[in-house]
Formats: C-alpha cells, structure tokens, sequence
C-alpha cells in the first residue's frame, strides 16, 4: 500500500499495538484525534482519504457525528466502529460501513481497503 494514504482515526482504539501494527504494515499514514472537534480541524487541515470514527455511545450517536465530518469533507468514506449493534439500528446515510468496536485487526483492515476510494487503490500498488 502506498504510504500516501492517509487515514483520519477519531477515537482511542488506534492505541491499541495490534491496530496501530497492522495500520503501519499496510503502509498507511495515520492522523490521530481524541474527539471531534480535533477530528474536524485535521479534515480541514490535511488531505484524508479515510476517516475511522469511534463512538463507544451507540451507532445512532456516531451517525449524527458522522453528519458533521461529512459536511467538511463530503467525498472522503467514514468507517463507523459502535457499539451495541443491534437490529433496529436504523439505515445509515452518513458512513459507509459499520463495525463492532470489537472487530479484529484484520476485518479492520479489510473494511479499509475496500472504502480506499479507487484511485487510491489503483496507485497504491
């Protein structure tokens, strides 16, 4: 993967030494934030081709902060990581893809790859 890729983490789990290993093995930069405030400055601030977003609250609370990061960058793919995730969650429009907190590292690393936006992907060789 090539190192230009640069992934926006807004939460804490990218402390984790398995994520932030498998992160930095698959050559992608990584941009941390402790919240969303931070995480809306780096959007703002630096080129993102994805953003991870944690939210240990609920998927409907990452949803409406996923509504904020978008209305910054639009075209740039959010990947939800929630907790519980149950059937009567409603529809996200916001992200692209939601996952358990709990996922492993390489489901984690799967998710992204796919969410690359193509010519990240064709490039990245």
């Amino acid at each position: 993967m090539d190192s230009n890729v640069t992934l926006l983490w807004i939460g804490n789990r990218h402390a984790s030494p398995a994520i932030t290993g498998g992160v930095e093995q698959a050559g992608y930069r990584l941009i941390t934030a402790c919240g969303l405030t931070e995480g809306l400055a780096s959007l703002r601030k630096e080129q993102i081709d994805l953003v991870i977003l944690e939210n240990d609250v609920s998927c409907v609370q990452g949803e409406l902060a996923a509504v904020r990061l978008k209305s910054a960058a639009p075209r740039v793919p959010i990947l939800l990581l929630c907790d519980p995730l149950d059937s009567s969650t409603p529809q996200a429009f916001f992200v692209n893809l939601i996952l358990g907190l709990q996922a492993n590292p390489e489901l984690l690393l799967r998710a992204i790859a796919t969410l690359l936006p193509q010519h990240t992907r064709k490039t990245a060789s």
